[in-house]
């Protein structure tokens, strides 16, 4: 009895490995081919440094004169904003603020600017000099910037995030 329920068992086995092994294959391929497809539209939305330098300019224009329609085509939907201060916006309270908040730019520059690529990212560094009215009180800001670019499904440069940071007081 015992040798018959092992020579069954070992059918039972053989079966189930005959199932599951050809499903694990099968499974195992359609993942190595999701993931050419990943690394394929990745070499598709390769960016430019001109595509970058564009993005950034544009984006600065817009600070100038927001509206919440170009705002929201300039920023990713999980982008995360953050300010000198410590305050971290999401897109809608960014773009709420740019538009109905105290701050008034008449001006952006982004000198000392330098600009990584890695594939459809892109890192850009530089100082942002502005000339605003907080509140209606003139101000003239001078902090370093780091804005992350990334390509949407749609071939659009966006922005997805950005740190401001105090920088050293300038002594002439």
């Amino acid at each position: 009895m015992v040798i018959g329920v092992q020579k069954w068992m070992n059918r039972v086995s053989c079966g189930w490995l005959m199932t599951v092994v050809p499903m694990l294959i099968l499974f195992g391929c359609k993942q190595n081919v999701d993931q050419t497809k990943t690394l394929l539209l990745g070499e598709d939305v390769q960016i430019t440094m001109d595509e970058v330098q564009r993005a950034v300019s544009t984006f600065n224009e817009a600070m100038v004169n927001p509206t919440a329609e170009f705002m929201e085509a300039l920023c990713a939907d999980a982008l995360t904003y953050g300010h000198s201060s410590g305050l971290i916006q999401n897109k809608a309270e960014f773009i709420d603020d740019i538009v109905n908040g105290p701050f008034n730019f008449s001006s952006v520059e982004a000198p000392d600017q330098t600009i990584h690529i890695s594939g459809n990212t892109a890192i850009v560094r530089h100082i942002f000099l502005a000339k605003a009215t907080n509140a209606g009180v003139p101000v003239d800001i001078r902090i370093g910037n780091i804005q992350v670019y990334q390509k949407d499904k749609d071939g659009k440069l966006k922005l997805l995030a950005r740190q401001a940071y105090k920088l050293p007081v300038e002594t002439n």
